[in-house]
């Protein structure tokens, strides 16, 4: 459990979460990491915690480098129980430490332990801290994604302790991007982004724009999660793909979304994808009985067009079509195209559910479908032309 270095004097001290499949509803089939960083200088600074329950791994790693009666600093980047969860347990180990966040990060702290006793340096933005030979430059971001959030920027080696932006739930033997496959980091990346932070793309721009007002020179970025990123190569490509998430542009693709109990609302599916394919228009399909929200939710940020198909039960919305619809509004996707279409036996109607989370996410649409029982012929033809109208928006 020794701490290992990611740049002379600075040491990544984090914890391996192998066993994690499941984070806020978001399916995690990889794992994932909480990163915690030591710098070793004339006042020795720790960035960040870990889970409670995996902090005998985390204080072993800072042990094997410095004794807790050595650390000066601990600085919180972010108070969620995945990254303070162990600052407690720090805390009694290096009472003497004061702890360096911002005015939302000691209010969120005192809120969730009892810090009698803590001492505080408290920042904000532009602000700095010299620690020896390492300067530590501070950039708030409220709201990416927790009002306490803030990045942690040390001026000599040119790496941003970046919190939860860029990163990933990832765990895998490698620490830097650079050790494993590169489309497979940046599809976690992606997927974090879509899962986590779809619903503060203005404050992503935000803190891209602060970076730059800074004058921050990036050549590695090590986030809270996941892999490290090093070089201008690796660093520009993340940066790049933020700056496109965060914009929500989209790539003109097409996403279906449904579940099906007896096989009309699959078969209407089919007859939407149809109608894209003949347009030339890039199109996946999700049946929720088999795809978990989280991986749904990816597609998402490059899509334009959106058709959601349920399936009556109860005159209500089938079970995982509600589930979806209040997972997918909260996480906010903007600049969509949206379909609402459905199959019952009794009742009309409930797809107006659907159509009432596009209106309030301010999507354009086209007015909802649906069918009673198996949809015939004529009827899959007029389902089609009202894609057709969803593709002219």
């Amino acid at each position: 459990m020794d701490a290992k270095e990611i740049k002379p004097s600075i040491y990544w001290v984090g914890v391996k979460d192998w066993n994690l499949t499941e984070f806020h509803g978001y399916s995690t089939p990889h794992g994932s990491t909480y990163n915690s960083y030591l710098i070793l200088d004339e006042k020795i600074t720790l960035v960040d915690g870990v889970k409670a329950y995996m902090s005998k791994e985390n204080l072993a790693r800072i042990a094997s480098v410095t004794d807790f009666s050595k650390i000066a600093y601990i600085v919180v980047n972010h108070v969620e129980m995945d990254h303070s969860g162990n600052i407690p347990e720090i805390m009694k180990l290096a009472p003497q430490a004061k702890i360096v966040t911002n005015t939302a990060g000691k209010m969120a702290l005192e809120a969730h332990f009892d810090t009698a006793g803590w001492e505080y340096q408290i920042i904000k933005t532009g602000d700095s801290l010299n620690i020896g030979a390492h300067t530590l430059e501070f950039m708030t971001t409220p709201m990416l994604h927790w009002p306490d959030s803030m990045m942690t920027y040390v001026k000599e080696d040119k790496l941003l302790l970046s919190n939860d932006g860029f990163g990933q739930h990832f765990a895998s033997d490698a620490l830097f991007v650079k050790e494993a496959p590169f489309d497979i980091v940046m599809e976690n990346a992606k997927s974090y982004y879509a899962n986590i932070l779809f619903p503060f793309g203005c404050q992503a721009e935000k803190a891209l724009q602060t970076a730059g007002d800074l004058g921050l020179d990036i050549e590695m970025i090590a986030p809270s999660h996941g892999l490290i990123w090093s070089g201008k190569d690796e660093v520009g490509a993340i940066l790049g793909n933020y700056a496109k998430w965060a914009g929500c542009g989209n790539e003109g693709k097409a996403v279906i979304v449904y579940d099906t109990m007896w096989g009309a609302t699959a078969t209407m599916a089919e007859a939407a994808m149809a109608v894209f394919q003949d347009a030339g228009i890039p199109v996946v399909k999700h049946c929720l009985a088999v795809k978990n929200v989280s991986e749904v939710m990816v597609d998402f940020l490059d899509a334009k067009y959106v058709v959601i198909g349920n399936p009556t039960l109860n005159n209500q919305l089938f079970p995982r079509v509600a589930g979806f619809l209040t997972y997918m509004h909260g996480l906010q996707p903007k600049n969509k195209a949206g379909l609402a279409f459905g199959s019952y036996g009794w009742k009309p109607g409930v797809v107006k559910k659907i159509q009432e989370v596009f209106d309030d996410l301010g999507w354009q649409s086209v007015e909802p479908f649906e069918e009673k029982y198996t949809p015939k012929s004529d009827v899959i033809e007029r389902f089609q032309e009202r894609v057709r109208e969803l593709i002219k928006l």
